[in-house]
Formats: structure tokens, sequence, C-alpha cells
């Protein structure tokens, strides 16, 4: 029970727009028929040397919520969707990241599912021409 008001607590936090977490600047990287997909400029902490935290944003279209939620698992309420919020590690000069949590939500900002994914993803490459390889370029810039 602990471990998930933890995981819940730190997760609203992550994505919060309350005042006593930044607002984000969410910068658009790219956009197709499914999706937008935005990176928080302001969000990037330092996790250690050469690691950072980054959030990203999927914005869905009803094409891409479709698609989404053919791959999501028990989501409460899934006609709700319309947006998810990801936090990741990246290793800037490994060029690798790691998913550690993703937020559902809907239209108004109310979390319909969090999912902490820290312990169930691996370090992975992320080639240059794709959304987190984006990120990694904009956020290794700084």
């Amino acid at each position: 029970m602990r471990k998930f008001f933890l995981a819940t607590l730190c997760a609203a936090c992550l994505f919060s727009t309350a005042a006593w977490c930044a607002a984000p600047d969410w910068f658009l990287l790219d956009e197709n028929s499914d999706s937008s997909f935005f990176y928080d400029r302001s969000g990037s902490n330092i996790v250690r040397e050469g690691v950072l935290q980054v959030k990203t944003r999927v914005v869905y279209s009803e094409v891409g919520k479709k698609e989404a939620l053919k791959m999501l698992q028990g989501l409460p309420q899934p006609a709700m969707l319309h947006e998810t919020l990801y936090s990741y590690e990246i290793n800037c000069e490994e060029r690798e990241g790691h998913l550690l949590a993703s937020s559902h939500l809907d239209k108004n900002g109310n979390i319909l599912k969090t999912s902490d994914l820290a312990a169930a993803t691996q370090w992975q490459y992320l080639p240059p021409d794709t959304r987190m390889g984006l990120v990694l370029q904009q956020a290794c810039q700084r």
C-alpha cells in the first residue's frame, strides 16, 4: 500500500501543474495523424552525471486514441482518454532511454490511470529519427 501511495504521489507531482510544481513548458516536437508529441522544456532534472529525467506528452487524435486503447489494458473510462504523460530517464552520452512512468488523462487533466514502469522497462538505444531521439537531442543540448 505504501509503495502504491508513493508511486501515485510521485506521478501527481511529475505531471501536476499545481503551484508547488513548475508549470510545464510543452514544446511540440512531432505531429502525425495519430497524435501530437510534446517535450517539457522546463521539466528536465539531472539524476546523475550525464543522465536526465524528462517528461513527454502525447495528445491523441480520434484515430490515435482508438489505436492507443487497443494497447492499454484496465483503463477505467477508456472513452475519456485524451492524452498520456510519460516520465523517462535519458543517458545523453549513451543515447539511451528508460521509461519510468505513464499517466493517462482525460480532457480536463484528470488522471484515469497511472503506472510505475521503472522496474518493468530496460534501457534502450534512442535512434535519432524517433520521437524519443528528438527529446534526447533537445534535452541533452542544455
